[in-house]
């Protein structure tokens, strides 16, 4: 499945074989590690961790911290299926 804005396309697999799936292994596998996200702005990034942290089945993994030395801030989560997406906020953006 292919689902677009116009800017941005992200492409859906599904999985044949759903008896017997194989979690993904980055050290391993060929595959999706995480999804990166950015918040439109340092408000938009606040409300980003405030709602997704509420949602049943998300497990926060870090907490805004800075990416390097920064100024660009980041978090992870893992959202209920088992993906993990770290949302960012850059300031000089």
């Amino acid at each position: 499945m292919f689902v677009s804005d116009g800017s941005l396309l992200v492409t859906l697999w599904q999985q044949k074989e759903v008896s017997a799936p194989v979690g993904f292994d980055r050290r391993k596998n060929v595959g999706l590690h995480h999804l990166a996200l950015r918040a439109a702005n340092e408000n938009a990034f606040n409300e980003i961790l405030e709602r997704v942290s509420a949602w049943p089945g998300v497990t926060v993994e870090f907490g805004p911290e800075l990416l390097g030395s920064g100024p660009k801030r980041h978090m992870m989560i893992y959202e209920p299926g088992g993906i993990r997406i770290e949302f960012d906020f850059d300031p000089r953006v």
